[in-house]
């Protein structure tokens, strides 16, 4: 797309000018400044520039939402003509700090830890979407492809445990991603999840067959406490606060011991401290942790599928506009390494249906040009599961739109609890969610999802075309 640099110089000019822009960067879809003072923005104007989707502040930055692919374009070209200071991550996380509360600095450590390995997460799930479609028979005939053809058998045997491997070994991942976040060595972080799933531990999946006594307990029997030799695979929490001690551990040591002996001693001693911490109270007690969460989940959606598939439906753009969506991030990923499915992501796969056709009902009743336009172009991407340009830009401004979306997500949630639909992984949303979908299910998944768009689109043409006879603004 040829992007006319007018429409450059309007955006800087209505976020203050060159010298109001203190920091700038981008993310997937969104422009993000840090300026010096957020009276001099112009929004009324901002908006009608044909680039911007949307634009609000938060968490210390005033973010223009520009839309996949066309942000890369427009940072570059605004770069270029201010001439501001890109900002590093660091800096970032200061401004941010800076303008949060505890609760979001909380949510916000949430999404550093976990956002960093859900390319492996989704990666897998996909892979375990494609080992479904191998191996379920009903889907191209009555057999199975791999009773159809043998010679595939082995591929599809080979993906499943690639694919099994992230949710089986995730402490690796989580351990990592946490020592990194909390600033320390990240290849420390690696053996401390190795030592967590190593083979000499019975699995953590057995420990149900130990308490019953069909596997006969071992352990470590150390200055007289008796310690259970059970491993941690498919846990995350306590990879996670293991991780958390195994920092402040070696900051400790590195702080207090001379230069020239922490090579030698800092790592020995941090991660045979934490492993010994994490194998006495540590591990079961945030075992323990997530058996209460993970149980209290299924409990509700179990017990009373319908009151929980409805209030998840309406509940989950709220939480993404809040952020507090980034908790439930890492909440799935336990779920999912503990039990293998999980009905809250065949939910949040369609809510971004619903808010697509809520915007692309708006974009039917407006009347500028460059408003369809932007309402066309978030719709798109609402359904490929980008729903920032949608919200923020459209249907939470007019908030009938926005009404009408979650309650139709909340429709949907009902009938994804009617018709016991759940997800095998994290991955991705609208049509192609069928990849983490079971193929059994995909006929009452699509279903839901064609009423969820159908419900939010009529609903918000009707009321918007109401608005109209009654002389209000439809947006």
């Amino acid at each position: 797309m040829k992007i006319n640099q007018n429409d450059i110089l309007d955006i800087i000019q209505n976020v203050g000018g060159k010298d109001n822009i203190s920091l700038l960067t981008h993310c997937v879809t969104r422009l993000r400044f840090v300026l010096k003072d957020e009276s001099l923005i112009n929004e009324k104007a901002l908006k009608e520039n044909s680039l911007v989707k949307g634009c609000f502040s938060v968490k210390g930055q005033y973010q223009v939402i520009i839309g996949p692919g066309l942000v890369d374009q427009v940072y570059d070209l605004v770069l270029a003509e201010t001439g501001a200071k890109e900002a590093d991550s660091s800096e970032l996380k200061d401004v941010e700090d800076k303008a949060m509360n505890p609760l979001q600095k909380a949510l916000k450590l949430f999404s550093d830890v976990f956002y960093p390995i859900l390319p492996a997460i989704v990666g897998a799930g996909l892979l375990l979407g494609i080992s479904n479609i191998l191996t379920n028979a009903g889907i191209f005939g009555k057999e199975s492809l791999v009773v159809m053809y043998p010679a595939i058998a082995g591929l599809a045997d080979m993906i499943t445990m690639v694919a099994n491997t992230a949710f089986t070994y995730i402490p690796v991942l989580v351990a990592w991603s946490a020592v990194k976040r909390f600033g320390g060595s990240p290849m420390l972080g690696v053996l401390l999840g190795l030592v967590l799933i190593n083979g000499d531990l019975i699995p953590g999946s057995q420990m149900s067959s130990v308490i019953s006594g069909a596997i006969e307990p071992q352990y470590w029997n150390i200055f007289g406490i008796d310690i259970l030799k059970i491993g941690y695979q498919n846990s995350v929490l306590p990879a996670l606060v293991a991780a958390w001690v195994l920092v402040i551990l070696e900051k400790w040591l590195k702080k207090h011991l001379p230069n020239s002996v922490q090579l030698i001693f800092v790592a020995p001693i941090a991660i045979f401290v934490t492993s010994f911490l994490t194998f006495l109270f540590i591990g079961p007690a945030m075992n323990q942790v997530a058996t209460w969460i993970t149980d209290a989940i299924v409990f509700a959606f179990d017990k009373v599928p319908i009151l929980a598939g409805f209030l998840f439906g309406i509940l989950w753009e709220p939480l993404v506009v809040t952020g507090m969506h980034h908790a439930f991030i890492a909440l799935n990923i336990q779920l999912v390494a503990a039990t293998q499915q999980s009905y809250m992501l065949s939910i949040i796969t369609i809510t971004c249906v619903s808010e697509a056709g809520a915007v692309l009902a708006m974009s039917r009743l407006m009347k500028s040009k460059n408003q369809k336009g932007i309402a066309i172009s978030a719709g798109t991407a609402a359904l490929l599961g980008v729903t920032e340009p949608s919200m923020f830009g459209v249907t939470i401004a007019a908030k009938y739109p926005f009404i009408c979306s979650i309650l139709s997500s909340g429709v949907a949630g009902i009938l994804i609890m009617i018709f016991k639909i759940y997800a095998v992984s994290l991955g991705p949303s609208g049509p192609l969610a069928f990849t983490i979908i079971p193929a059994q299910f995909w006929p009452q998944h699509y279903f839901c999802m064609a009423l969820a768009f159908v419900l939010a689109f009529v609903s918000t043409l009707l009321i918007g075309k109401a608005r109209q006879k009654k002389g209000l603004d439809v947006a």
